[in-house]
């Protein structure tokens, strides 16, 4: 019995002599983060914008505006003018916008809204006005 408690004891013993034969002790680098690059949608963009809808009673002259549209982002922002020289009362709705991470936007103003999104050097989006409602599509100059 007692040469049978030997041999346990010799198989423990070169288990755990040969449970660390052929490891390297390797200290690992404290974990970083990683730091992810701010996305820019900076530039001026440039394209135009139409009239796709108008509302019930509304003259459809009084929806016209400028067809050349122009933005300038900054810091993933911008604001648009939107002129109505044929409308009474010739209203210029100003729409401000900031621009996310995944290039979407929306902004609200009174019971008009405009959202888009850029995809790469394009902006496009729509603007849904009180009474108009419009498309653009813009490329970075």
């Amino acid at each position: 019995m007692m040469k049978f408690a030997s041999i346990g004891l010799s198989f423990a013993a070169a288990a755990a002599i040969l449970s660390g034969c052929g490891q390297a002790t390797t200290t690992r680098p404290a974990a970083t983060a990683v730091a992810v690059p701010a996305v820019s949608w900076d530039g001026t963009y440039r394209g135009t914008i139409q009239i796709t809808g108008v509302g019930s009673g509304v003259q459809r002259p009084w929806c016209q505006t400028d067809p050349q549209m122009v933005v300038q982002v900054t810091n993933n922002a911008f604001r648009y003018a939107m002129p109505h020289p044929n409308a009474p009362d010739n209203p210029t709705p100003v729409y401000a916008a900031t621009i996310g991470p995944d290039g979407i936007f929306k902004s609200q103003i009174g019971s008009g809204t405009m959202s888009g999104r850029v995809d790469g050097t394009r902006i496009t989006g729509a603007i849904d006005g009180s009474v108009c409602v419009y498309a653009f599509s813009m490329d970075r100059s």
